[in-house]
């Protein structure tokens, strides 16, 4: 037996075990079906993200005096950018249907009281009107958080409160579509009242809001770091952690780019100076820590070629494209890797493992940066990494990859040969049925 087989069979050992037991959670189960709801989504969406934002000139030029740039980064905005909405919903849709309830009241009640917990602000226009507004940033990274607790914790109030018998009783002579829609009324009560506790609590801090409260809470922290590799290290392996447990990472990512903008400021100030660059070590860092979104998933994404079952056979075609050009929602909520134990290891360390070997390559290799070049953020790594450090930078971010894959590896085979099983059942159960099926014909 090789090494990675003893590696990966030690895994299973540990891991495996905890993995089944987190997976067979009810709310794990529900998160799970819940992310997966949103892949046509993030799929969808990914190629017109990729194409609205491809770094050549004359293209760019041809979408924005065709009005089409404008339209493509809209429909972005709207559906990627707001995918907090999406999320509440499906998970909250998922955990009704699972305990054997009505999902669409489920998945209605959680929206209504995501939204219902947004802090609201009167605009003034131009023209002097006024006009009520929410903000789209709390229906996206800064509401995942939030989404994930409130489409867990409404559904399974609405489940409690249904089993005690807290519902409307009509007559039978109702249509049944009248009387299941109208049945939650007192239930609805209930949660919207606690709903506006929640707020009206939450408003007297001074946060503001239940959405403010958790990001500064999770973010303060944070601030506190420097331009030093091993701060950047740091920040990016904690957004790794914090997304795992459905923290969005530009919660964090947020509060850092200040120390992000004026390392990178003042790096391009030297260059034109010609002069030493002041945060040499940290712009080669930067392109070390994050390689296909956050969670270095790209690695993962190559990982998914070694795969057997037929589900990861699909999704590699799905994933892999797309991650190249570092749109990784549909497998952070396809696989799912959010809230998934067999994928924290490589999920949470990459970032560091990959960051200290770039500081270690350092020592090695002198990299000649210029970092007044800036590309899109949908442009392919080894692409920016090439046009700002050459072959040398390009051949880091390579080798990164390759850390990110290895880590990943054997935890995505635990995974394939999980699913293989899961395949193997389903087909014994439909033989199984279409066998009782034709016992059943013969006997008539």
């Amino acid at each position: 037996m090789s090494f990675f087989d003893k590696f990966q069979t030690g895994l299973e050992k540990i891991v495996g075990p905890i993995a089944t037991k987190v997976g067979s959670n009810k709310f794990i189960i529900a998160l799970t079906e819940g992310f997966m709801l949103t892949m046509p989504i993030t799929l969808g969406v990914a190629l017109i993200a990729v194409l609205t934002n491809l770094p050549i000139p004359a293209w760019l030029n041809f979408l924005q005096n065709a009005g089409l740039y404008d339209v493509g980064n809209q429909v972005i905005t709207l559906t990627l950018s707001l995918l907090a909405i999406y999320v509440v919903g499906a998970i909250g849709y998922r955990y009704t249907v699972n305990e054997g309830e009505h999902g669409m009241t489920g998945a209605l009640l959680s929206l209504a009281s995501f939204i219902a917990l947004m802090p609201v602000e009167n605009l003034t226009q131009a023209d002097g009107s006024s006009v009520t507004a929410i903000a789209t940033e709390k229906m996206g990274s800064q509401g995942i958080l939030v989404a994930i607790l409130i489409g867990l914790f409404i559904p399974w109030l609405y489940v409690k409160l249904t089993r005690k018998k807290l519902v409307l009783k009509l007559p039978e002579s109702v249509p049944p579509n009248v009387s299941q829609s109208m049945a939650p009324t007192f239930v609805a009560m209930i949660i919207f009242s606690l709903i506006f506790f929640i707020k009206y609590a939450t408003g007297l801090t001074p946060y503001g809001n239940v959405f403010t409260m958790i990001t500064t809470i999770v973010a303060e922290p944070i601030s506190a770091f420097g331009a030093t590799p091993i701060a950047l290290i740091v920040v990016y392996t904690l957004m790794n952690l914090f997304w795992f447990f459905g923290v969005h990472p530009n919660t964090i990512f947020m509060v850092y780019m200040p120390i992000l903008m004026m390392a990178g400021i003042s790096n391009q100030e030297a260059f034109l100076a010609g002069k030493e660059l002041p945060f040499y070590a940290f712009a080669i860092v930067g392109s070390a820590v994050q390689i296909g979104g956050a969670g270095n998933t790209l690695g993962l994404c190559i990982a998914t070629l070694f795969g057997k079952s037929e589900k990861y056979k699909a999704m590699r075609k799905l994933v892999i494209p797309v991650n190249i050009f570092n749109i990784n929602e549909p497998i952070i909520f396809g696989f799912p890797l959010m809230l998934n134990p067999l994928y924290f290891i490589p999920m949470v360390l990459s970032p560091l493992v990959s960051g200290l070997f770039a500081m270690f390559y350092l020592n090695l290799i002198d990299i000649n940066v210029n970092p007044t070049i800036s590309m899109p953020w949908v442009t392919p790594g080894f692409v920016t990494t090439f046009f700002t450090g050459g072959f040398s930078l390009a051949l880091l971010w390579f080798l990164c990859l390759l850390i990110h894959f290895v880590m990943y590896l054997p935890f995505f085979l635990m995974d394939d040969r999980r699913a293989i099983q899961e395949e193997r059942e389903l087909i014994q159960e439909e033989r199984g049925r279409v066998q009782e099926e034709r016992e059943q014909i013969q006997a008539i």
